[in-house]
């Protein structure tokens, strides 16, 4: 088995600022020799009619994204503007890898967005709106399934390549902290995993994996969860080996990219072994 990712191209998503685990991915992902393509929230031209406020969000979370990546992984990696929830963006970004003669190899799916999560309170799951609800599962869960289709109806899924996408234990069970709506999402997005990777694998020897990690409030989505200050507190004193760290994880998802794996439609756990509490 090659341990190594020289000469593959890897798509980073979920890069928001230094505190995101896409970073910390990423920068292992480039350490062992991979290509690196990050792509990040920000204004495009499928974004119409906007607020000035909305416009000036996308303007600032694109450039603190842009101004990360430079600073923390060079600049020699490319960057792309990408808003998952307008397929025309999506598309955009698939023609402008195959513009650029990119093959890809790999695929780190980082992405979730829970509007019911706000200032660090988490909406009771019966006062869900069915926006709420529908925005959550498009951001969290569809995404992935938009934006590899965009990749395979281009042919740009090299074979024998990997997909790796963030979950959270959260999808399987009702946890200590609220986890409620975004949980939901997670779930669907792990179900979408083992439908992919059979048909994936079947056709292209790719591998679609998706890895559920320890809490972790290091991060801006982290930090607005309501109770996981405590939840990271006690996930470490309860599992075998304590909470897992940024750098684990970032390990394991390297490992499922390198080439020669076998490993597919696996829910893997990144958590100490806090999974195996009753």
């Amino acid at each position: 088995m090659n341990f190594n990712l020289e000469g593959r191209s890897v798509i980073i998503t979920g890069i928001t600022d230094s505190s995101s685990l896409a970073l910390v991915i990423a920068k292992e992902c480039k350490q062992l020799g991979a290509k690196l393509i990050c792509t990040g929230l920000g204004k495009t031209e499928f974004h119409q009619n906007l607020s000035e406020a909305g416009l000036s969000f996308l303007e600032r979370t694109y450039s603190d994204f842009t101004e990360t990546v430079k600073r923390e992984l060079g600049d020699d990696v490319i960057t792309y503007p990408l808003d998952v929830t307008i397929q025309k963006n999506i598309d955009s970004f698939a023609e402008f890898l195959l513009n650029q003669g990119l093959q890809i190899h790999s695929v780190l799916h980082s992405i979730a967005m829970d509007k019911t999560i706000r200032q660090g309170k988490v909406k009771p799951i019966m006062t869900v709106s069915r926006e709420e609800f529908m925005d959550a599962m498009n951001v969290s869960a569809f995404s992935l399934l938009a934006l590899i289709q965009s990749f395979y109806q281009r042919n740009l899924l090299v074979q024998g390549g990997s997909i790796v996408a963030l979950s959270y234990l959260g999808a399987e069970r009702v946890v200590s902290h609220p986890y409620k709506n975004i949980g939901v999402a997670k779930s669907a997005l792990e179900r979408l995993v083992k439908e992919m990777a059979m048909e994936l694998g079947k056709e292209k020897q790719i591998q679609v994996n998706a890895i559920r990690f320890s809490p972790y409030r290091a991060s801006k989505a982290g930090s607005a969860i309501e109770g996981l200050e405590q939840a990271e507190k006690s996930c470490d004193t309860l599992a075998p080996l304590g909470n897992a760290s940024a750098k684990d994880l970032a390990e394991e998802v390297a490992y499922l990219f390198r080439p020669g794996n076998r490993i597919t439609g696996e829910i893997r756990h990144v958590d100490g072994g806090y999974h195996i509490r009753g």
